[in-house]
């Protein structure tokens, strides 16, 4: 994914102004909601990525605030947030979170999804790592190496708009196309120059190998980094017309994991390392630098972030189409700010 790209909350008494607020492909559902008794399984979907979604499925709580209402919880993982929304286009889930990356995808794909909150990355989310040893020392000295990421992923973009900062283009440098999993043993033996990874991974190699931060989200992006490759929440069409109650609700206890995650970071440490199977002390960098992690409306700023994804990836040729991603059939904007 641009995957475990991230992100998260503020505090209680965010107002969360949106059971008003359907997408416009559902305009004109009528204002009765038949269908609003016949919820009684609410199926959610989470990816190692989303912190919060995996916070609110430990912690339970989600459970617990829907239990009077008869509905009880379900829970599919996911490995990327490809598969996530191919899911939901067919009934899996009703609700989940990735990357924006995946949403550029899947709507290039039409594939039927409603983008209902974001979460901001963290500065550091996001990173361009050398060896220690390297003699590349900025990013202009790129030129010509190998860089390693995952195609199609927000680490593709990332190098895009890196290499612009100092006058290159993506055909200046030596793409090399491989998984996280992949690349790190790689990395560590040589086999490229440079790595373009997002955490848990960045911190991770950071920690195991002797590595230098050639630039992060912060150094490409400046005071756009939050929204410039920002993860978002996803419900599907008919959830979100049918039952903006519980989208709702959804959304506050994704706040209320963020705040809790936010304050008390080392224990969010401990759960997450457990889930995601990575030692404690990579996941302790990772929380200790996970930000303010706030659930957003979905703005207009946070949608150019991702058109600019959008078009950057079509100018590559990696989506078949150029798409819009601020259609309003694909975003549930509410009429005033959370």
């Amino acid at each position: 994914m641009g995957s475990f790209a991230l992100l998260f909350v503020v505090g209680l008494g965010l107002s969360l102004a949106i059971s008003s607020c359907a997408p416009s492909n559902s305009a004109n559902a009528p204002t009765e909601k038949p269908q609003a008794s016949k919820l009684t399984v609410l199926k959610m979907g989470h990816q190692k990525g989303m912190a919060l979604l995996n916070i609110l499925k430990a912690q339970g709580s989600l459970e617990k605030r829907l239990q009077p209402q008869g509905i009880s919880v379900t829970w599919n993982e996911f490995s990327s947030t490809a598969p996530l929304l191919e899911g939901m286009g067919v009934g899996a889930i009703v609700f989940g979170g990735g990357g924006g990356t995946g949403s550029v995808f899947a709507q290039a794909s039409d594939k039927p999804f409603v983008r209902v909150a974001a979460s901001t990355s963290s500065t550091r989310s996001s990173a361009i790592l050398v060896l220690e040893n390297s003699p590349i020392k900025t990013l202009a000295d790129l030129k010509g190496k190998k860089v390693a990421f995952a195609k199609g992923s927000s680490s593709q973009y990332i190098i895009v708009r890196a290499l612009e900062k100092v006058g290159l283009k993506y055909t200046d440098i030596q793409p090399v196309y491989l998984t996280p999993a992949e690349a790190l043993p790689a990395f560590e033996r040589g086999d490229f120059d440079a790595w373009v990874i997002w955490d848990p991974y960045t911190a991770e190699a950071e920690r195991k190998l002797r590595t230098r931060l050639l630039a992060d989200n912060t150094t490409i992006f400046g005071e756009k980094a939050p929204v410039e490759s920002p993860a978002f929440y996803y419900a599907a069409p008919d959830f979100v017309r049918d039952r903006p109650d519980i989208v709702k609700i959804i959304l506050q206890e994704l706040e209320k994991a963020g705040s809790w995650s936010k304050n008390n970071y080392k224990d969010s440490a401990k759960l997450l390392s457990k889930l995601y199977k990575v030692d404690l002390a990579t996941m302790e960098i990772v929380e200790e630098r996970g930000g303010d992690r706030k659930v957003l409306p979905v703005t207009d700023e946070v949608l150019t972030g991702l058109q600019n994804m959008a078009d950057t990836f079509y100018e590559l040729k990696v989506i078949p189409k150029k798409i819009d991603v601020k259609d309003k059939n694909y975003n549930w904007v509410p009429d005033q700010k959370w």
